[in-house]
Order: C-alpha cells, then sequence, then structure tokens
C-alpha cells in the first residue's frame, strides 16, 4: 500500500510531480480524482464508497486534484480548499455517521499548490474491522476494490472479509501465544536466565499480511534498543533485526530487542524483575519508568520507519508467580499480595496514532498489574492520569 517514502504530513508538491512524470497508473490500492465531492448525498455517497472500498480490501491512497486519462495521472489542476481543517471535518463526520463499523486510522493532508489550489490526499489502512458498510439515507451497501476500480461486494467476498476480520485476532493471540512459549522455554536466539521476565509485543494489524516486510535504516542499532539499555549489542537475523545484551561465555542474554521484517517488535528483559533480600520483588517505579521510555522510543522509530496503524500494544509478566509490589514503606506489610499465577498476559491496547504520550497508553496495563498484587491502580500516576515518580 506504501506509495510515498515518507509520513503524508511530509509531502510535498515534488512527490506529486513524480507521480505525474512517471505515470504511476491507478489500481487497487490508488485511486485519482479531479475535483473534491461535492457536499450533496450524492457526492457523499461516493466519498464513502471510495474510501470504504479501500478499508474493506488492500488500503490505499485517494488523491484529489489530478486529472487523469485512462488511469494514468496526466497533469496536476489541485483543488479549491478555503479551510483544509473544515473539509477534514466534513470527511471525518462523514466516516463517522455513514460507514458502520467506523473506519479507524485514517489519514489526510493537503499540499499548497498556489494560494487557492492544493493536492488533498487521503491515505486508508486496510482495516481489521472490515467489512464496513456504507449507510446514508436508505443506501446501505457494501464494497471493495479491484484493479478496474470500486464494485459491490458479492456473498462470498462478504463471508470471506467477516472470516479474515475474525481470523485476525485470533492470528495475533496465537502469535503472542506462540512467543511466550518459546521464552518460557528458552527457544530463542540465545538462551535466557531463569526468573522472572517482561516481555513487551508492538503488532501492527498489517504485519500478518502474505509479503509484508520493512526496510530499516543505517541508524537501526539506536533506533530499537532493548527495554533496559545500558548497553548492547546488534545482529542481522534470519527474520529482522536484534539489540541484545548478554554473556558471551556463558551464552545466555539479558535483555533484547527483536523486529521482525513484517513489522512485530519483541522485547524481553530479564534483568529488571529479581529477588532481593530473598523476596521476589517488582520495582514499583522503575520496571514502569524504563517500559514507558522504551515504548516512547519505538513509537517514534515506528513512525520513522512508516510501519502502519493501527499497532496493537502487548505487555506480557512471566515467570512471575510469587512476585510482590515493592512499594516504599509496604516493603515489610503483612497486607502485602504476592501474584498467584506464572503469567500475567496483559489484555492488549490498541493505539492509531504515533503521537500518544506512552505513559497514558501503558496506564491500563500497569493498572492490571497492581490489580495481581493487590492494588486498586498503580500509585505512580496523580489523578489526571499523568505518570510521576514518587
Amino acid at each position: 500500500m506504501e506509495l510515498f517514502n515518507k509520513p503524508l504530513n511530509k509531502l510535498i508538491i515534488d512527490d506529486i510531480k513524480i507521480i505525474v512524470q512517471d505515470k504511476i497508473p491507478e489500481s487497487r490500492t490508488l485511486d485519482y480524482k479531479r475535483d473534491l465531492p461535492p457536499q450533496t448525498d450524492g457526492g457523499n455517497k461516493e466519498l464513502l464508497k471510495d474510501i470504504s472500498a479501500f478499508a474493506n480490501t488492500f488500503g490505499g491512497y485517494l488523491i484529489y486534484g489530478i486529472e487523469e486519462k485512462e488511469g494514468a495521472p496526466t497533469e496536476i489542476l489541485g483543488v479549491d480548499v478555503n479551510d483544509f481543517d473544515v473539509l477534514k471535518q466534513r470527511f471525518e463526520n462523514l466516516l463517522r455517521t455513514g460507514v458502520d463499523p467506523v473506519i479507524r486510522g485514517v489519514d489526510y493532508c493537503a499540499i499548497d499548490i498556489s494560494n487557492s489550489k492544493k493536492i488533498v490526499v487521503i491515505k486508508i489502512p486496510r482495516s481489521i474491522a472490515r467489512p464496513h458498510v456504507v449507510k446514508i439515507k436508505e443506501h446501505f451497501r457494501f464494497y471493495g476494490r479491484n484493479p478496474s476500480g470500486v464494485h459491490q461486494l458479492e456473498i462470498e467476498d462478504l463471508r470471506r472479509a467477516f472470516l479474515e476480520s475474525e481470523t485476525f485476532v485470533t492470528k495475533i493471540k496465537n502469535f503472542r501465544s506462540d512467543r511466550l512459549s518459546a521464552i518460557s522455554t528458552n527457544e530463542t536466539f540465545m538462551p535466557l536466565p531463569s526468573g522472572a521476565k517482561i516481555v513487551l509485543h508492538l503488532i501492527p494489524d498489517s504485519s500478518f499480511e502474505l509479503g509484508k516486510k520493512y526496510v530499516f535504516g543505517e541508524n537501526w542499532t539506536s533506533d530499537f534498543p532493548p527495554i533496559h539499555n545500558r548497553g548492547w549489542d546488534r545482529r542481522i537475523t534470519f527474520d529482522g533485526i536484534m539489540t541484545y545484551f548478554g554473556n558471551d561465555k556463558e551464552g545466555i542474554a539479558y535483555y533484547y530487542t527483536h523486529v521482525f521484517n513484517n513489522g512485530v517488535l519483541e522485547a524481553v528483559d530479564a534483568f529488571l524483575l529479581h529477588i532481593r533480600d530473598e523476596k521476589k520483588i517488582i520495582p514499583s517505579i522503575a520496571y514502569e519508568e524504563t517500559l514507558i521510555n522504551a515504548l516512547s522510543k519505538y513509537l517514534v522509530s515506528f513512525k520513522k520507519y512508516q510501519i502502519e496503524l493501527p499497532v496493537w500494544i502487548c505487555l506480557s509478566l512471566v515467570g512471575i508467580k510469587g512476585y510482590i509490589m515493592w512499594v516504599d514503606s509496604f516493603w515489610d506489610s503483612d497486607e502485602v499480595q504476592p501474584i498467584d499465577r506464572d503469567e500475567l498476559i496483559i489484555p492488549p491496547i490498541r493505539i492509531e496514532s504515533y503521537d500518544l504520550s506512552a505513559d497514558k497508553v501503558l496506564k491500563p496495563a500497569f493498572d492490571s498489574i497492581w490489580n495481581a498484587c493487590g492494588y486498586k491502580q498503580s500509585s505512580n500516576y496523580d489523578e489526571k492520569g499523568n505518570w510521576r515518580s514518587r
């Protein structure tokens, strides 16, 4: 689905000129429009048809302001846009009320040509919640795209779309389960020490698309450090790229971050959770702060490499039975509650923007871990939900 090698908000008119000069044709992931859809029932319906068709198939780009002939771009004309924020709000309102379920992750940009003319680009992801139906007035139809353009989905297409949507969630669950099993049994590139481990997965919706592969730049070593990044080595693997720190003589890795070619990130830390004074402890401040810093870095890097949204954030603790939350003066309290199971599989958190605060993203996961230790919620957040060190 990728057409540009940069984020949408970084596009300039030269990027559009290249498309026209190279005569990149319309396809199932690209559509040119000379004019913006009018604010009529017919115009609104056409907009929703176009966007839902992309979301129901492979995602793609809808570009307004380009003349085309037989599917090939011929001229950059631009469209009149007095206030792009107003136009964007119109589109978003239509998608919210005219498509069911709501399509998440649609992105917009306007590229200046002159004072009044702009190119408007809409990027639509392939939706995990497909199929989406257009429901405007008495119109109730499902649409998809093929190389010839938009078409109405048939019964067999709908059956396949519903099945794919259900199996995608299962794929995420199974992938996570398989990886946690491999980590627990030391079927990793280097054995991990015994004891509790923190496991963080970032799983893009797009990662299970057949043939999906991302290319990482020269600075990937600093883009994807381990969770506990006090120094690390690097290596390229069959599955992707990896940063790690370990003891080569003993053949043990204390922590690593492995980014798979399909965009999945797996970060494992066997250092932060440890035994002190014969007590198994979760350092309540250090582990949260470390995870927040790591996720912040990963989100910046995912955006840099244009790994498609949405992304699922999955936090797990393994080998954790008997551990307690180390909370200041409550260290020796009789009310301290040890975790009663060996694995804490925190429900995944779905994000649809990289411009999010990592502490707010992780708060529900942290609260779940504190719940397992007998507390109502993490005590490292203020009343507004902002993380702070006690």
